[in-house]
């Protein structure tokens, strides 16, 4: 009994110093949690698109998780829909004809991530699926000017995430002088970002959730 206590306060206390060293995040990780048998409803369409495009489906996943949260019929204030949330203007040029459908919607998105990874193919890795998630939520055109930025700085490489990330904070009315420099004019060609917050927050959300798909593949989601 002593023993068992004993493992009990261990596992307690490693559970809080992980929580406190940010190394898991109980509000996040319970969500996952709770979504696994939506996860193993699409899991098999996920995979399926996932392969065709030749992206992770544990991303794709990722990034359901946090748009619709698995709900297939979804509609955000702003019109987007479905699973992957995806825009009207959107759906109809990836030849969604109905974003409500899951395999329809799977599949667009799944078309459109491939061609943001296209884009970005001469970064690797995270920053790859760092830069690729912000065009995803924020417009791949904020994500070239924030690129443009860092070139013009000329002190980092725009092919990494942290000073593109940095960057898309600079795409506001407040730096208008710096866009003056750059662009000739006080407004960054893709207007100004003032929901860059909204979008760095998408795209630690997202890679959040694929760490932790990432860990407990095996164990509960098997993609």
């Amino acid at each position: 009994m002593l023993r068992k206590r004993a493992l009990f306060f261990i596992f307690l206390t490693l559970a809080l110093v992980l929580v406190v060293g940010g190394v898991i995040n109980i509000h996040l990780d319970l969500r996952l949690l709770a979504l696994t048998p939506k996860i193993f409803k699409y899991r098999r369409l996920i995979q399926k698109y996932a392969v065709k495009e030749n992206l992770d489906a544990r991303l794709v996943c990722a990034l359901i998780a946090q748009e619709s949260g698995f709900d297939e019929k979804a509609r955000s204030a702003a019109g987007a829909q479905g699973l992957t949330q995806l825009m009207p203007k959107t759906a109809k040029e990836l030849g969604v004809e109905d974003p409500l459908d899951a395999e329809q919607n799977i599949a667009g998105a799944a078309r459109y991530l491939h061609t943001l990874y296209r884009a970005f193919s001469e970064s690797e890795d995270a920053h790859q699926h760092c830069l690729v998630l912000a065009s995803y939520n924020g417009g791949i055109g904020r994500v070239r000017d924030a690129q443009a930025l860092v070139r013009h700085h000329k002190n980092d490489d725009p092919l990494l995430w942290e000073p593109v990330r940095g960057a898309l904070r600079q795409l506001t009315r407040q730096h208008a002088d710096m866009h003056r420099e750059v662009w000739g004019i006080d407004m960054p060609p893709h207007g100004y970002f003032e929901g860059f917050d909204e979008t760095l927050d998408y795209v630690e959300r997202v890679m959040y959730y694929y760490g932790r798909i990432r860990f407990y593949r095996n164990v509960l989601f098997f993609l």
